[in-house]
């Protein structure tokens, strides 16, 4: 089973699952099949790093099949319905309600409603309690799963905290659990045995008259809280060394390498600063090990090396230099995200920008020194000056610096400290005779639960946008470019961030309503999310009140391992604006997270690298190769930049060494055969390429094709001993499934002078002359015909929309034609079966 309408949809690639490293697993062998899903766009979800460590960890089971699912965008979305079609699993392409378990990923707040994208295009009722033994199991995890209570009546399980062993605990306790005849009860009294996972179902809330929790009664005995599932040691953790390599371009191009986890700063606003304590670091080796085999399976460019603080890591500058002098001659960069100021030394800068230099983004949170000591980020001006003064004078041209308004007890000096430190930041690059750029992002602050703000109130909608105005007004410098999270966005993140059950009713309402990707800005619709809060009775600004400390706040249950006597000494610690060390320099601060067995502080041992770099043999011998090859079937979906892409890393894991540019940013010396319209198939594409040292043609075909994902074929290659042009013209041979085409049409359009069309592209309408560059059309059979179409004009057309407007064909039929390019005029030969131009074009010879 597989979509039968993938023309039809923007960047189809999505929804193919034929990436290399993919896992395709026997579907009656596994005793239970999970569907891991990322509720958003694949292109977002294929950058989590969470989804691809469960992924490698499930399906290294024997017993066990994970396949991935994302929200389908919403032209696929609108098809499904039209259709009655079930969301597929992209691997295997079998519909959600065939598997065992649902496993969603709760990353952020603004997912909620994708949650019920994903269910309802499934098929599968939306509340745990419509759903017996006969529907999946539906489980959720992950960084919202902090404060499930918003989301908690839709599932059946949510686990709280990591998911290395737990989901392996999960799937043998649903294996075992349905090899019995027992009921579903009887699966979640089962489930509740595990650590850190929580059934929703086994907790009543009450509320009081003014829409206060009253209590949180727990319905099992022994079953009163649940505590956060903790790893100990991340070097005997799996991780995933061949990961799946995205069609669609992700978010974050990149290898995620995750160095350590948790972060004893103390940030008084952050979440995961506090439930991802302690903090446990990598060892050097094992990184090294990791980065080894997963660039050779994956032919990434860039390394990127993650932690909530990368700058804290131990180990830091000699694990940089032992990477860069691995990798620096394949021209991998390595990208560190999270750096605080103060940890970025020159000899850091000095190390990154080795092969080409990556983003560069600081966060000093807010604009004053006394704000900072508020929220326990004990970062100085001049601290910050020194870095960016560093950064620019090693290079860079932008520096990107990030703030947060409405923190408390911020002022409006506070805010005129935002503007003052970006205009200083900028100040800093102005010695170096080049036009920098500082780019400032700013957020509304959202109290999160088990913080120390969890109880503070959040600004308004109205106060967002006046102290954002303020900001921009102060800022009005062209080299300094101000962005800002929508205010409106922040307010609903807030009322989920905090939010009870009675938020579920809220959720479906805005969802009926049309509410979907609300984290997207051009999809966002505050005014349905209004009026769904209007109908089920609900104020949205109640949620962001201020909370006294004596109030039973959702999430009292959930146990994030840190006392709460300890949020509320930090929380009094704000107001006088007192700092807290760091623990793993200053010793315990007594947050209540270590218990002196496994769950304890884990730094890694210093490291000393003795790999010696070996010099290059710098070949002066370049050879320029044409590489022939035909896309065809699923891959014919794939877009231009895909395909570039997919040749790229390809190429480096074939140990085929590239020519690359000179310059900041080398890129490998590569061109190809004009753009092919998605969805046409071709057995006509190349690629030339200059490689470095001596190759041979047919040797570089073969290990090429075996790093190619279906439908890629690679015919062979050759030499190319001159400039080669581009060809004047393309062919095509265009079927339809059913008897389409006539004679009449064609000679019609051959007697006319001109014929205009007019074109869609995304917002834009235009009228363009097809005559020019059909240089021929000739019917073959009432279901084929064969279109030449003129190369380099300065205007082209699709060959789909040039059949369609000279045949009048209606939107079905348009749907039911196969159109292949080939490498000569299909009216030549005394068969059109694309089969027969596969084998003639695999069996010459180049």
């Amino acid at each position: 089973m597989s979509y039968p309408f993938l023309t039809q949809v923007r960047k189809p690639g999505r929804y193919l699952g034929t990436e290399i490293n993919a896992v395709r697993k026997d579907w009656q062998k596994a005793r239970v099949r999970l569907a891991l899903i990322f509720p958003d766009l694949y292109e977002i979800g294929m950058s989590h790093l969470g989804l691809s460590i469960l992924y490698h960890i499930v399906n290294s089971n024997a017993d066990f099949l994970a396949e991935r699912a994302f929200v389908p965008d919403l032209d696929l979305e609108e098809l499904l319905r039209r259709e009655d079609y079930p969301l597929l699993s992209l691997e295997s392409q079998k519909p959600l309600r065939e598997f065992d378990i649902l496993g969603f990923t709760l990353p952020y707040e603004l997912c909620y409603t994708n949650v019920l994208t994903v269910l309802d295009t499934a098929g599968i009722p939306f509340y745990a309690r419509e759903r017996d033994e006969n529907y999946p199991l539906v489980i959720a995890g992950g960084s919202c799963a902090a404060n499930p209570e918003p989301v908690a009546d839709f599932f059946d399980a949510i686990l709280i905290g990591d998911g290395e062993e737990a989901i392996v605990e999960i799937a043998n306790t649903y294996s075992c659990w349905k090899e019995s005849a027992d009921g579903k009860d009887k699966l979640l009294e089962l489930l509740a045995r595990i650590e850190g996972v929580y059934i929703p179902s086994y907790f009543k809330m009450s509320y009081g008259p003014e829409g206060n929790i009253r209590a949180i009664d727990p319905l099992r005995a022994g079953y009163t809280e649940v505590s956060r599932r903790v790893v100990s040691d991340l070097d005997q953790a799996p991780y995933p060394v061949r990961p799946v390599i995205p069609h669609a371009k992700p978010v974050h191009d990149r290898i995620s390498l995750e160095i350590s986890r948790g972060c004893a700063r103390g940030c008084r606003f952050c979440q995961a600063g506090i439930t991802y304590r302690p903090v446990r670091e990598r060892h050097p080796r094992t990184i090294l090990r990791i980065a080894e085999e997963t660039l050779a399976a994956t032919g990434h460019e860039e390394l990127s090396l993650l932690s909530l603080s990368t700058g804290d890591y131990g180990n830091l500058e000699a694990l940089l230099t032992a990477l860069m002098n691995r990798y620096s001659s394949e021209q991998v960069a390595i990208s560190l995200p999270s750096l605080r100021v103060g940890t970025l030394t020159p000899e850091i800068m000095a190390e990154i920008k080795r092969v080409r230099k990556t983003g560069f983004t600081l966060a000093p949170e807010s604009g004053t020194v006394r704000l900072r000591a508020v929220i326990n980020k004990d970062i100085s001006e001049e601290d910050l000056l020194v870095t960016a003064r560093e950064a620019f004078q090693a290079g860079w041209n932008l520096l990107k610096l990030y703030f947060m308004i409405g923190l408390p007890t911020e002022t409006y000096e506070d805010l005129d400290g935002i503007a003052d430190l970006a205009k200083r930041v900028l100040a800093c690059g102005r010695h170096t005779g080049r036009r920098c750029q500082v780019n400032v992002a700013i957020s509304t602050f959202v109290p999160k639960a088990h913080t120390p703000f969890q109880w503070e109130p959040q600004i308004s909608i109205e106060e967002s946008w006046h102290r954002l105005d303020y900001i921009k007004n102060a800022l009005q410098n062209r080299r300094i470019q101000v962005k800002w999270h929508d205010p409106r966005q922040s307010l609903l993140e807030g009322v989920f961030s905090r939010g009870d059950r009675r938020l579920a009713s809220l959720i479906e309402r805005a969802y009926r309503l049309g509410c979907r990707l609300d984290g997207w800005g051009d999809h966002f619709r505050f005014s349905l999310w209004q009026q769904a809060a209007a109908e089920t009775g609900l104020e949205l600004e109640s949620y962001i009140r201020k909370r006294d400390p004596d109030e039973i706040l959702p999430w009292e249950h959930i146990d994030c391992l840190v006392d709460k006597e300890f949020l509320i000494k930090e929380k009094d610690k704000a107001i006088h604006g007192e700092t807290t060390p760091d623990c793993r320099k200053d010793g315990c601060v007594f947050c209540g997270v270590c218990d002196g067995k496994g769950r304890v502080l884990r730094l890694a041992e210093p490291f000393q690298d003795s790999f010696t770099p070996s010099k290059r043999l710098e070949s002066t011998e370049t050879t320029r190769l044409r590489i022939y090859y035909g896309k065809l079937e699923q891959a014919r979906f794939l877009s231009h930049l895909e395909i570039t892409r997919i040749f790229s890393r390809a190429l480096k894991r074939a140990g085929i060494n590239l020519a690359y540019s000179k310059g900041f940013h080398p890129m490998p010396k590569m061109s190809f055969s004009s753009a092919l319209p998605v969805g046409t198939e071709s057995v006509a594409e190349y690629v030339d390429l200059t490689t470095v040292g001596p190759i041979k043609p047919d040797d570089l075909a073969s290990r090429l094709q075996k790093e190619m994902p279906d439908g890629l074929i690679i015919y062979g290659a050759g030499k190319v001993l001159t400039t080669a042009a581009t060809a004047e013209t393309s062919y095509y041979r265009i079927r339809s499934d059913n008897a389409v085409f006539t004679t009449g049409p064609i000679q019609r359009f051959l007697s006319a002078e001109n014929f205009p069309i007019e074109q869609k592209r995304k917002e834009r309408t235009r009228r363009v002359d097809i005559k020019p560059l059909v240089k021929a059309l000739q019917y073959i059979d009432a279901r084929t015909i064969a279109l030449s179409l003129a190369n380099n004009q300065k205007v082209g057309a699709k060959p789909a929309e040039i059949v369609e407007s000279i045949f009048n064909l209606s939107e079905e039929e348009l749907k039911n034609l196969h159109i292949l390019k080939l490498p000569d005029n299909p009216a030549k030969y005394e068969t059109t079966e694309k089969e027969f131009y596969h084998r003639e074009h695999r069996e010459k010879e180049f």
